[in-house]
C-alpha cells in the first residue's frame, strides 16, 4: 500500500477549444475531469496499475466533495482532512495550434489546527505503508514546517518528496528517502546558500551528477531525480548516476508528466526492477501521458512499446 499526500489538491477540468483563435467568445468541448494536484495524479496512475493507494490531503466545500468522488472513481481510497475553506479548481484549455492556457486559484487558506490534523491523519494511515509520496504545493496558510512534520511523523516509512520553493528546502533538510523535482525546482534549491551555495548547473549529465552528489552529501538524502522534459531525466540513486532519454512522441499536454514519471519509478521498484529498468518505465509513462489531452493513466501496451523502443535504440 502506498500513501499519497496532496496538501493543495484540486478539481481539474480539461477543455478543448473549437473556435477560432482571437475570438471574444470561445466554444469549448469537455475532455476530462480529474482529482488534481501532484499527489492525486500519482495516486491515480498507481491505482490504474492495481496498486492499493490511500490519498491524503485537505478537502473542503462542493469542489472538495467532487475531488473525493473523483478519487474513488479512479480506484483510490481518500482519507482527506476537512478545511473550512473550499478546495480549489484548476481549468486547462487546449486548442490545435494554440498555446495551452491554465487558470487556477491559490487554494484554501488553512489554519494551524487543520495543518495539525492533516499530519495526524497522514501518520495514522501511513503505518504499514510501503512508501509515502508527499507532492505538490502548499495552500495559503500552511507553513513549510508542515512538510517537515509529515516527513518526521511517518518515519521510518520511506517518503518521496516532490515540491518546490520553501517547502522543498524545508523538506530536504528533514531527510526524505527520495526527492523528485524538475530542472527549475532543482536549480532553485542549488541556488540557495543553504544547499547549493549558488551552484549554476550546465545542461550536461556530468554537471547534474556533480550537483546531485553535492546535495546528497550535504543533506543525507540518498536518491535524487531531476526531470528534464523532452530531454529525459537525470538521477542519483544511492550514489549510482543514471541518465535516461525521453521517447519521441507527439506532445499534446504535459500536465501530469512528472507525476507519471514518479509513479512509473515506484511501480517498477515494487516489481523489483533495477534502477535502469525503473528509469525506462518512468520515462515511458511520462511520455505516454504527454500524448493525451488530460493527465489520465496511459495504456499499458503503449508504455510497454515505448520502453521497448528505448531499450533497443
Amino acid at each position: 500500500m502506498i500513501v499519497t499526500v496532496t496538501p493543495n489538491g484540486s478539481v481539474d477540468t480539461v477543455l478543448r477549444r473549437v473556435g477560432q483563435p482571437g475570438e471574444e467568445e470561445q466554444q469549448v468541448l469537455p475532455v476530462a475531469q480529474t482529482a488534481g494536484g501532484k499527489g492525486h495524479n500519482v495516486a491515480r496512475f498507481l491505482a490504474a496499475a492495481d496498486q492499493e493507494v490511500i490519498a491524503c490531503g485537505f478537502v473542503g466545500g462542493w469542489a472538495g466533495r467532487e475531488m473525493d468522488a473523483l478519487l474513488q472513481e479512479a480506484g483510490v481510497s481518500p482519507r482527506l482532512t476537512p478545511t473550512a475553506q473550499p478546495t480549489r479548481r484548476y481549468l486547462t484549455c487546449l486548442g490545435e495550434g494554440q498555446p495551452r492556457q491554465s487558470l487556477h486559484a491559490p487554494g484554501p487558506t488553512v489554519t494551524t489546527g487543520e495543518c495539525r490534523q492533516l499530519v495526524a491523519d497522514v501518520v495514522a494511515v501511513a503505518r504499514g505503508a510501503a512508501a509515502v509520496v508527499l507532492a505538490g504545493s502548499l495552500p495559503p496558510g500552511a507553513p513549510a514546517g508542515l512538510v517537515v512534520a509529515i516527513i518526521r511523523g511517518v518515519a521510518p516509512v520511506p517518503l518521496v518528496l516532490d515540491t518546490s520553493g520553501a517547502a522543498l528546502a524545508a523538506g530536504v533538510a528533514a531527510r526524505p528517502r527520495m526527492v523528485k523535482v524538475n530542472a527549475s525546482e532543482a536549480r532553485g534549491l542549488l541556488a540557495s546558500t543553504a544547499f547549493g551555495h549558488g551552484t549554476v548547473v550546465e545542461d550536461r549529465p556530468e554537471a547534474w551528477w556533480a550537483a546531485l552528489r553535492g546535495l546528497a552529501g550535504g543533506t543525507g538524502v540518498p536518491t535524487w531525480w531531476v526531470t528534464l522534459g523532452l530531454c529525459g531525466a537525470i538521477g542519483l540513486v544511492d550514489g549510482e548516476p543514471v541518465s535516461i532519454g525521453s521517447p519521441t512522441v507527439r506532445v499534446v499536454n504535459t500536465t501530469g508528466a512528472g507525476d507519471a514519471f514518479l509513479a512509473g519509478l515506484l511501480l517498477a521498484e515494487l516489481d523489483g526492477a533495477d534502477v535502469q529498468a525503473a528509469a525506462f518505465r518512468a520515462a515511458a509513462m511520462a511520455a505516454a501521458v504527454c500524448e493525451g489531452e488530460a493527465p489520465l493513466p496511459p495504456d499499458p501496451a503503449r508504455v510497454a512499446a515505448l520502453v521497448a523502443g528505448m531499450v533497443t535504440r
